[in-house]
């Protein structure tokens, strides 16, 4: 009787979290931010820390930044995990774009991702399992749609937005 109410907790939970629902990729132009982080190499599940380290170095200049980011550039199925390069943080909001020098003093690089055509998904983030539920649901989607489209992928990154309760996944593409 345990199992089985441990079983239907565990299956409920999962449900909760949004692992037996469908995504839906969308297309449209996604971009236009200005981020500030840090690059990192290492295993995408590690970048966590760095992000919460770039908050920290923002806030210690009285920025404060709503959303987080994270641009992938290597396919962890065909890169080591040790040799996946990101740049991960906070996306600026434009009432501090005048502090990019104080930004720079801390060590963080400036950049920005363009608006371009991307396909898209949203995940609800309903804790810190949607960071690991997010990308085995969306990354999957997206190279179905690249392969059947014959579409080239291009930047590749996420969006991590507490306040609205959502992680968006965007891969950019060219025909």
């Amino acid at each position: 009787m345990i199992i089985t109410i441990l079983l239907v907790a565990a299956i409920g939970f999962l449900w909760y979290m949004g692992t037996f629902g469908s995504v839906k990729a969308e297309e449209k132009e996604e971009g236009g931010y200005t981020v500030v982080g840090k690059e990192v190499i290492g295993p995408y599940s590690k970048v966590g820390q760095h992000i919460s380290d770039v908050d920290t170095r923002m806030k210690e200049l009285g920025i404060i930044s709503t959303k987080g980011f994270g641009i992938y550039y290597d396919d962890p199925k065909t890169t080591p995990k040790e040799k996946c390069r990101s740049l991960v943080g906070n996306i600026l909001d434009e009432k501090d774009f005048n502090r990019k020098s104080d930004i720079q003093s801390k060590g963080l690089k400036i950049d920005s991702i363009p608006k371009a055509m991307s396909l898209v998904i949203e995940f609800p983030l309903k804790n810190m399992m949607s960071y690991m539920i997010g990308p085995m649901k969306a990354y999957p989607v997206f190279s179905k749609i690249i392969e059947e489209k014959k579409l080239k992928p291009g930047l590749t990154f996420e969006i991590y937005d507490p306040a609205a309760k959502k992680i968006t996944f965007a891969m950019q593409y060219t025909l």
